[in-house]
């Protein structure tokens, strides 16, 4: 057997959460026989983290988690300031037995806001649980046209020759000594290349790339439309109650103080003016310069560096944000027309198959190897791999 072959040592058990990885497609090296030799390693793998080889990706930094667990908490507090503060005295009938009903449009207002605090909140979550864009391990240089005619059709001496130039035209990452793709940028936090970077945001516990910046938008938007809802349940709420008829004939005046169950509550509604003035500012302002990012293509990295590279110019920006959509954008596959599937946090963004690796930068050839999407047991005398973990 070739040196070249790394294996694990008989009698060693495999350490439990690990996985054994196919590292042919990451170095792959003839074998005597002319055939492919398969090399095996064992790696650990996690059930949360940000490794190649973790099941699921999720930052475990801990300032991180505690950042997103106060914006959960935010929207928390907002959806029982306005439905369960607010409302119920405001919007709200009152019969001889004193018992309280809600009207319909309180109803409707409890639903409503409730229904963006959660839209904003799934957003979040698959923002921060959603791969950015992390450039995997055995990622390589795309080859261009010829380049890949040649490979498909041309002799194992010409594919020797290919392997070689493309390893010579590889832009390393000095953190990661791996491939780095022309439009990636490695995060500190995250310890791994990331495409389209824009930057880490610590409210989302992630960072900003081509694999989320949809999800990072929507919860902005969403976010900011929660707090725009506040502020104009807060003016409706002061201008109508706060004009009650002291001699207690109004509707509004029946509790002694406009609208309100205890006076205590006002410290409720005083926070939530707060909240909603400050982070209303601060997604309007995101939402603005987001604006910029869409139709520039350029991230705030880029843009600090004074320039970058924009991608596949045949792909708009909001087409590389959002996707084309199921059926592929339909005309010409750029798809910047509108499409109610933007606001949903459940549509997935799809890329048209043809400029899929233009657009990452970089392409897999060990997919062509590992071709299964699920982790298999596959027989030992077959000489594969037992267990191949997904790479990112």
């Amino acid at each position: 057997m070739s040196t070249t072959t790394a294996q694990r040592r008989k009698g060693v058990p495999k350490a439990p959460g690990s996985a054994q990885v196919d590292l042919d497609a990451l170095s792959p090296a003839p074998a005597n026989n002319g055939g492919p030799v398969v090399a095996v390693a064992t790696v650990r793998r996690r059930k949360f983290g940000t490794s190649p080889f973790d099941e699921s990706w999720l930052n475990v930094d801990c300032c991180g988690l505690v950042c997103a667990l106060v914006t959960y908490s935010l929207h928390f507090y907002a959806v029982y300031t306005i439905c369960f503060v607010m409302i119920p005295p405001w919007m709200s009938v009152t019969d001889e037995n004193k018992i309280r009903t809600i009207t319909a449009t309180g109803r409707f207002h409890q639903f409503a806001f409730t229904a963006v605090a959660l839209m904003a909140c799934l957003s979040h979550f698959y923002a921060m649980t959603t791969n950015p864009g992390a450039v995997p391990p055995d990622a390589k240089p795309v080859l261009s046209p010829e380049e890949s005619n040649n490979a498909t059709n041309g002799s194992g001496e010409e594919e020797k020759k290919l392997i070689s130039t493309q390893k010579k035209g590889m832009r390393l990452c000095r953190r990661c000594n791996a491939f780095k793709p022309r439009r990636a940028h490695h995060c500190s936090v995250c310890r791994r290349c990331i495409i389209k970077m824009d930057h880490h945001c610590p409210w989302v516990n992630n960072c900003v790339g081509i694999g989320n910046h949809k999800y990072f938008l929507l919860f902005v938007f969403y976010t900011f439309l929660s707090c725009a809802y506040t502020i104009t349940m807060l003016i409706s709420w002061f201008v109508i109650c706060m004009r009650h008829n002291p001699s207690g004939h109004s509707r509004h005046a029946r509790h002694g103080i406009a609208c309100l169950d205890s006076p205590t509550q006002l410290l409720n509604l005083l926070g939530l003016v707060v909240e909603a003035v400050l982070f209303g500012m601060f997604t309007s302002c995101m939402m603005v310069d987001q604006s910029d990012v869409i139709s520039s293509k350029m991230t705030h990295i880029d843009r600090l560096k004074g320039g970058g590279d924009v991608g596949v110019p045949s792909l708009g920006g909001v087409a590389e944000v959002f996707g084309v959509g199921p059926r592929g954008g339909g005309h010409g596959g750029n798809s910047s027309r509108f499409r109610f599937d933007w606001f949903s946090p459940f549509a997935k963004v799809i890329f048209p198959p043809n400029v899929r690796d233009d657009i990452m930068g970089f392409c897999r050839p060990c997919s062509k190897v590992c071709s299964t999407d699920k982790e298999t047991e596959l027989a030992p005398q077959r000489g594969m791999v037992r267990s191949v973990a997904e790479i990112v």
